[in-house]
């Protein structure tokens, strides 16, 4: 399991609240490296972020607890690359 170590990574939520989808991915929208396991970093849902691709800003952030947070891609690039794997 890799947690996040930085901005730009996409990700899973180990444990989904009732209103997530656990197939959902998000997008790290900060730096986590300064963060401990135990604190609260904004992810975005990739989902959403397409929605908004016109104004990205307007998405909406999700605040996660880092050690919830496991990388399944360090960039979308590789995300979308691993989808013809």
């Amino acid at each position: 399991m890799k947690i996040p170590v930085k901005e730009g990574q996409i990700c899973k939520i180990i444990n989904p609240q009732a209103d997530e989808h656990p197939d959902d991915v998000y997008v790290l929208t900060e730096d986590p490296a300064p963060f401990d396991a135990e604190d609260i970093i904004y992810v975005v849902n990739l989902k959403d972020l397409q929605r908004n691709i016109k104004t990205p800003s307007l998405t909406t952030q999700v605040p996660v607890l880092k050690k919830e947070l496991i990388v399944v891609a360090d960039n979308l690039e590789n995300y979308v690359l691993s989808w013809n794997a």
